[in-house]
């Protein structure tokens, strides 16, 4: 990072506002941690932005609430970025001097993370299968696809590839021809043996 851009990020956590300071510290913190945004500012300037709002307009709690999604929406964010702004937001007014006079703005804002949750949830792959399932079912629709061009590929093998693959594949299709001894009315060698003694 250069020189300007260290002092930028300084100057969110080093006000006169030791509560401020402390939640936009731990806000750069896990942005750098995570590293969803391209310029770790964004956040924290909308961080500070919405704090304004909610300040400035927490009388007409839908109205701060609509000009905070604007800003998100402005900056084209992604909904995972969205999301991590406004849980921020949430978590400052949460614990904060203005508890019960921000109540309203909190629900909606509740409402609106539900929302990016939602986003984030969708733009996600669905794994509800077990893992073993989903490579047992690859491998299924591989091996079908397989068996269906076997004919063609056999006929580009040459003789003795040809009888190869042939000889593996033998045991799949027709049963093991197996030795079988009965011994099922037949006197016991052993016995045999001592009467002859």
């Amino acid at each position: 990072m250069k020189d300007k851009e260290i002092e930028a990020l300084e100057s969110y956590f080093k006000t006169d506002n030791e509560h401020w300071n402390e939640y936009t510290f731990e806000m750069l913190c896990e942005v750098l941690k995570q590293g969803q945004f391209e310029d770790s500012e964004t956040p924290l300037e909308l961080f500070g932005k919405a704090i304004e709002i909610f300040i400035k307009d927490y009388q007409t709690p839908l109205k701060a609430v609509n000009s905070f999604t604007a800003e998100l929406d402005k900056n084209k964010l992604t909904d995972g970025q969205k999301l991590f702004v406004s849980e921020w937001v949430l978590k400052y007014l949460k614990y904060s001097e203005f508890d019960n006079e921000m109540t309203e703005i909190k629900d909606l804002l509740k409402g609106q993370i539900e929302l990016f949750e939602t986003g984030v949830r969708s733009q996600k792959p669905e794994y509800d299968k077990p893992l073993v399932g989903s490579i047992r079912d690859t491998l299924k629709e591989l091996m079908e696809q397989e068996l269906k061009q076997l004919p063609d590929t056999l006929k580009e093998l040459e003789p003795l590839q040809r009888l190869n693959v042939m000889c593996k594949l033998i045991p799949y299709v027709s049963p093991k021809v197996v030795l079988v001894h009965s011994n099922k009315g037949e006197p016991d060698e052993n016995k045999i043996q001592r009467w002859h003694d």
